[in-house]
């Protein structure tokens, strides 16, 4: 996956997640913001020293925010008259996910946050304006991940002494297992292939190249840890309505236009369901998530 044809794919998928789940998609993104990402973002912010016990204001840039994770997070982990000292800006690329997190700030009331459109391999934000920057699930999907880390962005926008978090897949999700199974279980030929990144700039599961990629951008106190925890799937029919998306990234990257006219998509999904209910005896099921979680401080 990690090809031309792939990366621009699953481009395309991010750009337009609203088209490519349709109805479903805002659910989708919030119940898989809940039960996968929340748990990365909560280790991560505590190595980078926000928890409730944060006393100072600080001024942090969640790049790659999608459904705003990190955002929703600390508002509910910082005390309120820290947060009302403090601001926070989403951004990411495709307009859908900005306007998501648009109208989750006004919904929900998340104090001194706002939402904009940004590239993370190239912001224009200022020179050394962040006390933090943050980065869930996004470093391994950039195209030009370098850029994003050093001078381009993450790193240069921190003020001295500020802090960078992120997360990136160590292993494959447990759910890709269950969806080459049922790819392998097909009638007809039915190509499956998967990459834990697409950015073709270095190893962004590896914890040992992770660390000294940090401390050669010339940051402090660099940790590198691994995090496994389980999410529970209630059905073969809520799994395929979440991942429907990287479905037809995969079979967008691997199969060719013959083989998709076909077996359409929604062929496909009703194959995958058949598999996951037959496999799992018409239960839920838990599925494992392991994570890689990282962060070095700007020198002062």
């Amino acid at each position: 996956m990690n090809t031309p044809q792939g990366r621009d794919a699953l481009q395309k998928m991010f750009s337009n997640a609203k088209a490519a789940l349709g109805d479903s998609w805002r659910t989708a993104l919030l119940v898989n913001a809940e039960r996968v990402s929340t748990p990365l973002v909560v280790r991560m912010l505590e190595q980078i020293g926000l928890n409730a016990d944060t006393k100072q204001p600080f001024r942090l840039v969640d790049n790659g925010c999608g459904a705003g994770v990190v955002a929703a997070k600390l508002q509910r982990l910082i005390r309120p008259e820290v947060m009302k000292k403090s601001s926070v800006l989403c951004g990411d690329f495709p307009e859908s996910m900005v306007e998501l997190v648009q109208e989750r700030i006004k919904g929900e009331g998340w104090v001194n946050t706002r939402a904009e459109r940004i590239d993370a391999q190239n912001s224009g934000l200022e020179t050394g304006s962040f006390t933090h920057v943050t980065l869930n699930i996004a470093f391994h999907v950039i195209p030009d991940s370098e850029a994003a880390l050093d001078g381009t962005d993450s790193i240069r926008i921190l003020k001295p002494g500020g802090h960078l978090g992120f997360t990136t897949w160590h292993l494959f999700p447990g759910y890709v297992a269950d969806l080459e199974g049922a790819f392998k279980s097909f009638s007809f030929d039915a190509p499956f292939q998967w990459a834990l990144q697409t950015t073709p700039w270095g190893d962004w599961a590896d914890v040992n190249w992770v660390k000294k990629t940090l401390e050669a951008k010339g940051l402090e106190d660099v940790k590198v840890d691994v995090l496994a925890h389980l999410s529970h799937v209630d059905s073969a029919e809520e799994l395929i309505s979440h991942f429907s998306m990287i479905i037809k990234w995969v079979m967008n990257s691997c199969w060719s236009d013959e083989l998709r006219r076909e077996h359409p998509e929604e062929e496909v999904l009703g194959l995958i369901q058949e598999f996951l209910e037959k496999k799992y005896e018409g239960k839920g099921w838990d599925t494992t998530w392991v994570s890689l979680i990282a962060s070095g401080r700007v020198p002062a």
